[in-house]
Formats: C-alpha cells, sequence, structure tokens
C-alpha cells in the first residue's frame, strides 16, 4: 500500500472542494428556478381558475336548476383541474433533472477523488 503525500491528499481535498462547490452553486440555482417557475405556475392556475368562476357566475342565473349550476361549475373548473395537472408534472420533470444533475456532481467528485487516489 503506497501511502499518500500531503500534498497529493491536499490536491485531492481540494479538487473535491471545488467540485463540490460547483455542483451546489448549480443545483442551488436549479431549485431557486424552479421554486419561482412553480410559484408563478400556481398563480397563473388561479388566474385561470377565477376568470372561469366570473365566467360561470356571469352565465348562470339564480333560477337555474341546481344541475345545470354544478354542470356549469364543472365545466369552468375542467381547464383548471387540467392546467393544475400540467404544472404537476413540470415540477415532477423539473425536480427528477435537478435530482440527475445532483448524481452528476457526486459521480464528478468521485472520479477527481478516484484519479488522485490512482496517481498516488
Amino acid at each position: 500500500m503506497v501511502m499518500m503525500t500531503f500534498d497529493r491528499m491536499m490536491e485531492r481535498n481540494q479538487a473535491a472542494n471545488w467540485l463540490a462547490w460547483q455542483g451546489a452553486m448549480r443545483l442551488g440555482g436549479l431549485i431557486g428556478i424552479s421554486v419561482l417557475g412553480s410559484v408563478r405556475k400556481a398563480l397563473d392556475t388561479y388566474l385561470v381558475c377565477l376568470e372561469h368562476g366570473a365566467e360561470y357566475l356571469a352565465q348562470s342565473q339564480p333560477t337555474d336548476p341546481p344541475e345545470r349550476w354544478i354542470a356549469g361549475y364543472a365545466d369552468a373548473m375542467v381547464e383548471c383541474v387540467e392546467k393544475s395537472w400540467q404544472d404537476y408534472r413540470n415540477n415532477l420533470q423539473i425536480f427528477l433533472l435537478t435530482q440527475d444533475e445532483a448524481l452528476i456532481w457526486v459521480t464528478r467528485i468521485d472520479r477527481a477523488l478516484l484519479a488522485t487516489d490512482r496517481a498516488a
């Protein structure tokens, strides 16, 4: 077994630390963008629901039968549900991409540590 010199050990740790910082900055940026996008999409969906709710109220009459009230409300909310589902799928995809990015950075750090070990 070959003893690692102090210089090589410091080199290895420095390389791993720089990669860890780069990865943390990259992942932090991705998560920040994801959060801002999620808030924006949630507000957009909320506005769509308000628009459809207002349209529904404008078209309905107090004398309408309950079946028409329920059918009209369901029709008005269909787009809101579809948009919410699409936003959920997009957020899940961003989360999975962020997870993949984290795994890539962990692999880079491992490779940097292994490369300096082999050089010793």
